[in-house]
């Protein structure tokens, strides 16, 4: 016998079928905090009940809905409070994208969607004294490596960025202070040959055991060659691409 009201069925409004699905797939949350870090970053908090009980690890991914269409971006939680039911991300906006406009826009109040926490970079298992490359979108990566590292760890960062001022406000609201250096960004990459001296001299002075590569492709691929050539296994090296030009859909 067909059952009468089943709202998944072939026959369900789309309203209906919507409704459902966002139910079983997306946590619900709200902006309970926005605190306006620069021109560009915003660190938001959300809670809701979806976000009590869960289990998260620093490196984790959520995306969430910035749109229509099921548009959804990728953020990197700085923290997640279980009990609370509580998470940070620090938002960077550029460009008139999706994910930029909802980044700019949202206020305390507002409600959003989103999926995760899942894996997107395991910082667990890494040496004493990791190398972590990035940039803007990176400053989330680099709250957790904190994080999973702990007070016995430490870590090098090496940050190219489109405001090196911005940049350095928005690290120590974070309290990213330790053995950080900005490289600013050139047209064409130009400013990727300091980039990799700098690379070179982190190598020589501070003997990083691990290796975490972050942000634009391009830049990535670059360093990863670099750290090839010195012999940097890929047992001791993990990457995740955040952006590239004219692409979507990255993590």
């Amino acid at each position: 016998m067909k059952s009468e009201g089943s709202g998944a069925g072939p026959g369900a409004p789309a309203g209906r079928l919507t409704t459902l699905l966002t139910r079983w797939f997306l946590r619900q949350a709200t902006a309970s905090k926005v605190e306006v870090l620069s021109e560009h970053f915003r660190l938001i908090t959300l809670a809701g009940a979806k976000l009590k009980d869960v289990q998260w690890a620093p490196g984790q991914k959520i995306q969430i809905v910035v749109g229509g269409g099921g548009a959804n971006r990728t953020y990197t939680p700085l923290s997640w409070d279980a009990m609370s039911g509580e998470t940070r991300i620090l938002a960077f906006s550029h460009g008139e994208g999706p994910g930029s406009v909802w980044a700019s826009t949202v206020r305390v109040g507002d409600g959003c969607q989103f999926s995760g926490p899942r894996r997107s970079l395991d910082l667990s298992g890494l040496g004493e004294r990791t190398f972590l490359f990035g940039d803007e979108t990176s400053f989330g990566l680099a709250e957790a490596l904190g994080t999973s590292m702990g007070p016995s760890g430490a870590a090098s960062l090496l940050f190219e960025a489109s405001s090196i001022g911005a940049s350095e406000l928005v690290s120590r609201a974070l309290g990213i202070q330790k053995n950080v250096t900005f490289v600013q960004r050139a047209e064409a990459d130009a400013h990727l040959s300091e980039v990799e001296a700098q690379v070179l001299k982190i190598i020589d002075e501070w003997a990083p055991t691990s290796f975490v590569l972050s942000g634009k492709s391009s830049s990535i691929q670059r360093i990863s060659r670099l750290l090839k050539s010195r012999g940097i296994v890929s047992s001791r090296l993990r990457a995740v691409v955040y952006w590239a030009p004219g692409r979507k859909g990255l993590d």
